[in-house]
């Protein structure tokens, strides 16, 4: 089971199993059930209510896993939002999966977000998406935006040639640990986008 949850095929779990000399793996009705418990402790977490304290800081970052869906493996956007408090303690506030990061997917995100009570936003910290950006001055209206510079180093990266990298890359901030969020850089916003969202909450 422990292979399976890890993303292990459940083919190669019945390989594996045989192997070590009993007759079969892990059955379909094994799977569903664990997806079926899975399922429910995902729910619980996603949608557990977030009025508990204020975020000040929130850094909204999103990657792309490739997935099963109506029996087709195509590529879906996982977007991921992580929470300051004031007194520094990091807290994951959501997750969700789309077909990609346009204006109106981030829009649904922050908004389930708001209303699960996700309160006092100052400062959201992400790259320089359009999409997100168009949407953080829809919810969260009055809270400054400062982009991850992780994102703006990549962005600088591939705008210079090979010959030049070496020499661009020196200034480039240490890898992030996985799981880790976006890190805040002083760069402006977007071009024909204000810096920070002056619109009140």
């Amino acid at each position: 089971m422990e292979a399976y949850l890890h993303g292990v095929s459940t083919r190669s779990v019945d390989d594996l199993v045989k192997a070590l000399g009993a007759e079969s793996g892990i059955s379909k009705s094994e799977v569903s059930r664990i997806c079926a418990d899975l399922d429910g402790e995902v729910s619980a977490f996603r949608d557990r209510p977030l009025g508990h304290t204020t975020f000040p800081y929130v850094f909204l970052d999103a990657t792309y896993c490739k997935a099963r869906v109506n029996h087709r493996v195509v590529s879906q956007a996982v977007v991921i939002a992580t929470g300051v408090s004031a007194d520094g303690r990091r807290e994951i506030l959501g997750f969700t999966v789309g077909d990609s990061e346009d204006g109106a997917f981030w829009t649904a995100f922050l908004r389930l977000l708001k209303a699960r009570g996700l309160t006092g936003v100052q400062l959201a910290i992400s790259d320089a998406h359009a999409g997100l950006f168009a949407a953080l001055r829809a919810v969260f209206l009055g809270a400054s935006w400062q982009r991850c510079r992780v994102h703006f180093m990549r962005n600088v990266l591939s705008r210079v040639t090979k010959g030049s990298s070496e020499m661009v890359a020196p200034a480039s901030p240490p890898p992030r640990p996985p799981g880790s969020p976006c890190a805040p850089t002083r760069d402006a916003a977007p071009p024909a986008e204000t810096a920070a969202v002056r619109r009140r909450r």
